[in-house]
């Protein structure tokens, strides 16, 4: 997904020759301390960056959606026009409207008006729609509760997507994550197993 990727903010090195590569199916976490580039390798992944150097790929046909920190719905007038601005052309819409529902919206909330979780619901709503190949959510449980948790978890274990992870959460990363990539002063460092087996991995 990335080769080679070198990228410097102000003057320093943030990545050198970092690689983020993730199979079919796959459920990955990123570890690493503040400021390591966790939310920047996840936009890079995205195609939102552009890297200095180092080259972003994905297999012919695939379709990948990112899941943003702070999701912005402030140019949509309802919930239902953000979802729906996500879907695939083709797309009748059934699958935005039942992915609202299962999120406890209605479809008809004005976005100036929504609680961080309900920010956060729309936002999963949209990326979750379209059955991406692959997804990348950066705080995904943030503002929610944690029966909004639990379902999220139940999804992610059932879709066929691979999914990329960022979150403060620990729980929720031990629980989805089957692999966990170490963001390490520039580069990218691959453990074959959950996020509950991280810091013993580090620390070796």
């Amino acid at each position: 997904m990335l080769d080679n990727i070198h990228l410097t903010f102000g003057g320093t090195p943030l990545f050198v020759g970092a690689e983020l590569s993730i199979s079919a199916g796959e459920k990955v976490c990123l570890a690493g301390r503040n400021g390591s580039g966790k939310s920047t390798l996840m936009k890079l992944a995205a195609g939102l960056i552009e890297p200095d150097k180092g080259s972003r790929f994905l297999q012919p046909g695939q379709t990948t959606r990112y899941l943003s920190q702070e999701p912005d719905l402030s140019s949509f007038k309802t919930t239902w026009d953000y979802v729906a601005d996500g879907l695939p052309p083709c797309d009748e819409g059934w699958t935005g409207q039942q992915a609202i529902e299962r999120l406890g919206l209605s479809g008809q909330e004005d976005p100036r008006y929504l609680s961080g979780g309900e920010i956060r619901r729309a936002a999963l709503a949209r990326v979750l729609a379209p059955n991406p190949d692959i997804l990348l959510l950066d705080e995904p449980t943030n503002h929610l509760d944690i029966n909004a948790i639990e379902w999220l978890e139940d999804e992610l274990r059932k879709s066929s997507a691979a999914v990329v992870l960022v979150s403060h959460d620990r729980r929720f990363l031990e629980n989805i994550s089957k692999a966990t990539i170490w963001i390490d002063r520039g580069n990218c460092r691959r453990h074959g197993k959950s996020f509950g087996h991280f810091e013993a991995w580090r620390d070796q």
